[in-house]
């Protein structure tokens, strides 16, 4: 089997590189645009306005030569912990600035926030977020005719929890490759890839899957370093790992026992998971008071759909042992229902909502686009809600995808314009 995967080191590192409603903490600011700066544009817009709100937030509005009276505000998905704050240039924020262009080209005035700090932000994306209505009134001199959400990745949280308590002030929302599931189901999906791997190949990371060692902050690369020799010299655990029910990792449909797209994405899937476990549980930690975020004490992980068919026995045995054997972590209700606060959603959907997801998402996993639906659906709110589905691999930034996500959103204004769900 060794020779399955001699050569991953280079493919993957190929791969790897969110008017009426009662006043609340989240209500629009109404303070001056203190600090605020024209910014030199082009084609589409005609004006672009950057400034400051919150402590350390940075904000951007533009507005086309063609305004059609209507605002997306846009918010961004995951930033490590550890990055510096700023607005997005060139292809940051998976590739947002051509997506905004679009935007623009549409008519569309954009506003979006960096927030106030990055990684698991998700109580600030959704203050910052809300804030910039009485920002874009300042600079629009008025409120605009309509308000649509568009996020991405962990900007869906914030997002939803925005359109379920102030659905007077949102008109649609378009989420994309998000976590629409919940917050605590993406951190268990993480922190179980993290505990299988623990078990399979002991030792090979620091730390573990509710601890990460001080100051301990490495790049993908460092961490596809650790991973591929252990895979390589055992790609059952990968295997195994990948075929586990709790941890679907996404690969591109085809053989993974030999070198090529599907055995190099399966393992791009595996270092991004585990990438931001390590990156990513000190941040959730601090935000829920020191408190283990991560627990799979009443977890049976279960054999899902065999990522080698023929290995079935064998890797149903695997995971039996790995029940039998893997770390056990207990998060206290406190840590489980901060969680829930900041994101579950309850479904309840007073707005048009449209999905889209890449049906092999390396990061957040399709799961979500089912559990959300479940969601919805027991809320009696599936009129409100419309999921896609990209045929493709990859999170967010992919071109099949964005595609997708500039024709939904056209599609959405068309909802909200005349009352016709489209397909989904």
């Amino acid at each position: 089997m060794r020779a399955l995967l001699v050569t991953l080191a280079a493919c993957s590192l190929l791969a790897v590189a969110a008017c009426g409603d009662a006043p609340t903490p989240l209500a629009p600011s109404s303070e001056p645009l203190a600090g605020k700066t024209e910014v030199e544009t082009t084609a589409p817009w005609s004006r672009a306005v950057e400034g400051q709100t919150g402590p350390g937030s940075l904000y951007a509005i533009y507005v086309p030569q063609r305004w059609n009276g209507d605002v997306v505000y846009f918010m961004h998905g995951i930033l490590p912990p550890q990055a510096p704050v700023a607005l997005p240039q060139g292809t940051d924020w998976d590739s947002f600035v051509a997506v905004r262009d679009q935007f623009g080209a549409l008519g569309f005035a954009v506003a979006y926030s960096t927030y106030s700090e990055n990684g698991l932000a998700l109580k600030d994306a959704a203050q910052r977020t809300h804030q910039l209505r009485g920002l874009v009134a300042s600079v629009l001199k008025g409120q605009p005719n309509r308000s649509f959400l568009v996020a991405l990745s962990l900007g869906t949280a914030p997002a939803l929890q925005l359109i379920e308590q102030f659905p007077r002030q949102y008109d649609g929302a378009l989420l994309a490759c998000g976590m629409v599931g919940g917050t605590p189901r993406e951190l268990q999906f993480v922190g179980d890839v993290r505990a299988l791997f623990d078990f399979y190949y002991p030792g090979v990371l620091p730390g573990d899957a509710a601890n990460v060692p001080d100051g301990y902050v490495p790049t993908q690369a460092q961490v596809a370093g650790l991973v591929i020799p252990a895979i390589t010299a055992n790609p059952l655990g990968l295997f195994a790992i990948a075929s586990t029910a709790q941890t679907p990792l996404a690969f591109v449909p085809g053989n993974v026992t030999v070198a090529g797209p599907s055995q190099s994405s399966l393992v791009q899937s595996l270092i991004v998971a585990l990438w931001y476990q390590l990156i990513g549980t000190p941040d959730v930690t601090d935000r829920t008071h020191g408190h283990t975020p991560y627990g799979n004490s009443d977890v049976t992980y279960t054999l899902g759909t065999p990522v080698v068919p023929a290995l079935a026995p064998v890797l149903t045995n695997l995971i039996a042992g790995a029940n039998a054997g893997v770390d056990r972590f207990t998060s206290p209700p406190d840590a489980q229902n901060l969680l829930a606060k900041y994101y579950v959603p309850n479904g309840d959907l007073e707005i048009p909502v449209i999905t889209v997801h890449n049906l092999f998402d390396y990061l957040v996993p399709f799961f979500h686009e089912a559990a959300f639906g479940q969601i919805v659906q027991a809320a009696g709110a599936s009129d409100m809600l419309v999921q896609r589905a990209v045929p493709d691999y990859g999170h967010c930034s992919n071109a099949a995808l964005v595609n997708v996500v500039v024709q939904s959103f056209q599609d959405l204004v068309t909802w909200v314009s005349t009352g016709e769900k489209p397909a989904s």
